[in-house]
């Protein structure tokens, strides 16, 4: 069973086809439901999902102008890190790491 909170704010990088970004993550954690706030360079989004041992599943509406899309969040949970894949839908994947900040 999942002992580790992952509530806090975490450091995000992304690496996307092509370009690099880096966004920032403030969770909160209840049982295996997790919610939050997703900063990017396009404002602040609720990101909300769940985890389950070291699997974590979220997802986040981004808007930017006419466009948006969900980004799907899913991957692993190693301590102070998750590693996981994002699915931006029609705009392709990105690799996503984000660092728990002190």
């Amino acid at each position: 069973k999942n002992t580790m909170s992952l509530s806090g704010d975490w450091k995000v990088e992304l690496e996307f086809v092509r370009g690099h970004a880096r966004h920032a993550l403030n969770l909160t954690q209840e049982a295996e439901q997790v919610s939050g706030r997703y900063r990017t360079q396009f404002g602040v989004q609720e990101i909300h999902g769940r985890v389950e041992g070291d699997r974590i599943d979220l997802r986040a509406s981004i808007h930017h102008q006419a466009c948006g899309a969900t980004y799907r969040f899913t991957g692993q949970v190693d301590g102070d890190l998750i590693e996981v894949d994002v699915d931006l839908g029609e705009y392709w994947t990105a690799q996503f790491r984000a660092q728990r900040q002190a």
